[in-house]
């Protein structure tokens, strides 16, 4: 009996040694990592609008859909930047990137030649 003691306080002693497997997690961290959501609206006659640092994708796209309206499309992303360029034949939109510099120039690269950014957005990360 006592042989059984004594393994069971070294397998005790061993397991607190070595990262305290017995003890305890940590509670999570107080700052959760926090979602901001923004969206740009657009259209083909160059109408633009965005709205950024949102609680949700949705309340992101209709923000951004109102001030653009009637007949805009919309794209959203979250803790990142977006951009739209128009060339005289195509829209170029771009999405996620961590930069505007790299959003608008994602952007200008899909419009094409002749592309020109109309409007950027970046949200809160």
């Amino acid at each position: 009996m006592i042989a059984r003691k004594h393994i069971a306080a070294l397998g005790i002693s061993a397991a607190l040694a070595t990262g305290g497997a017995l003890l305890p997690t940590a509670a999570p961290s107080a700052h959760a990592y926090t979602y901001n959501y923004g969206a740009i609206a657009y259209s083909q006659n160059q109408s633009v609008a965005y709205a950024v640092n949102y609680p949700s994708a949705r309340a992101a796209a209709n923000a951004a859909y109102a001030r653009c309206g009637a007949g805009c499309g919309y794209f959203t992303f979250y803790n990142s930047c977006g951009a739209v360029a128009y060339s005289p034949n195509r829209i170029g939109k771009a999405w996620g990137y961590r930069t505007a510099a790299g959003a608008k120039a994602a952007a200008r690269r899909q419009a094409g030649w002749g592309g020109r950014v109309r409007i950027w957005a970046c949200t809160s990360r």
